[in-house]
């Protein structure tokens, strides 16, 4: 964070109640579609402890958190957010099959036009990362209106309508950089939180070996006898009865195929898991925050309140280290 005097702290003015330090905080917001609202939670984190971020690099969803908090538009894309279910999310919008997608998002981003900024004027420095389509390159907005940078950075392949600035196509950022600590670096952050809502993946946990191995089969009892001991038959039998019927689910799981949409929702998991890993062994974040997102689907938009919580949690189990580092 910056620094006025003798490194005493200092209170922000663009952000009342939040402290400047010595060192610059970044903040990074990764990938994740519906996800996003744990970034919510993460944002109300920080504030809670008195912690703003100096920068914010944001990818996707997490570009378009990071930066409706900072054109004053979280709440309103928070209320809107929080009327999509994960059918009429996709019923708010246009189909047209052309710029590489087939769902045109311009009428969701145009009912916040009246809060746009250009990037310059924000009080707190944001970048958004996009890929283009053209060479396969990284791309990072730092310059220019935010929603049309939110707009790039978000635009999922195939799905949404890509978008084009300075002459090049661009898609989601995802593609390339998931959670974009090299972004927050390159616009001068000291120390980077990284916030990677595909730290855990939501694999197809009911394919593991562990949960499809069966017991051998229980064989049926004599009937019961009348008096006690008939009593402690039936509740032996009762227990058959329940075990079996476990048994029975196991066996339909071990025997059930990938269905297609948790299969393409678990790939993307996947790669995007293993994308992440491999950017942050090559640009380690001072901490990096992996909110348990494992049992959330892109589409889940309704679960806004338990994924903010979870945002919040994850981040207040590294307040100690976040405050050790500022300190320093």
């Amino acid at each position: 964070m910056q620094v006025y005097g003798e490194h005493a702290p200092v209170l922000n003015k663009s952000f009342p109640g939040a402290l400047l330090m010595s060192k610059k905080l970044g903040l990074v917001l990764g990938s994740g579609a519906a996800r996003g609202w744990a970034h919510v939670g993460v944002l109300r984190g920080l504030k809670k402890i008195g912690v703003e971020p100096d920068i914010i690099a944001g990818c996707s969803v997490g570009a378009l958190v990071g930066g409706a908090h900072l054109i004053g538009a979280l709440e309103a894309l928070e209320a809107w957010a929080r009327e999509l279910s994960p059918v009429s999310a996709f019923q708010r919008f246009d189909l047209k099959v052309k710029r590489g997608g087939f769902i045109d998002v311009s009428s969701a981003f145009n009912a916040f036009a009246e809060y746009d900024r250009n990037i310059e004027d924000l009080p707190v420095t944001f970048g958004a990362v996009a890929a283009d389509l053209g060479t396969g390159e990284e791309v990072s907005i730092t310059s220019g209106s935010v929603i049309e940078a939110v707009r790039a950075s978000s635009a999922i392949p195939v799905a949404f309508h890509a978008i084009k600035k300075d002459g090049r196509w661009l898609a989601d950022g995802a593609l390339a950089n998931p959670a974009p600590v090299s972004l927050a670096r390159d616009l001068g952050a000291d120390i980077v939180i990284s916030v990677d809502l595909n730290g855990v993946p939501k694999v197809l946990d009911r394919f593991k070996p562990s949960t499809t191995t069966l017991p051998a089969p229980i064989e049926s009892p004599p009937p019961p006898e009348p008096g006690l001991s008939g009593a402690v038959t039936r509740l032996i039998e009762d227990t058959r009865k329940a075990i079996s019927l476990q048994m029975e689910m196991a066996k339909a799981r071990a025997s059930a195929a990938p269905r297609l949409f948790e299969t393409a929702f678990a790939a993307a998991d996947i790669f995007q898991m293993h994308l992440a890993r491999a950017r942050a062994a090559a640009e380690p974040p001072d901490i990096w925050i992996k909110p348990d997102m494992r049992d959330a689907m892109p589409t889940a938009f309704d679960r806004a309140d338990e994924f903010i919580e979870e945002g919040e949690r994850a981040l207040n189990a590294a307040r100690a280290d976040i405050e050790r580092l500022l300190e320093e």
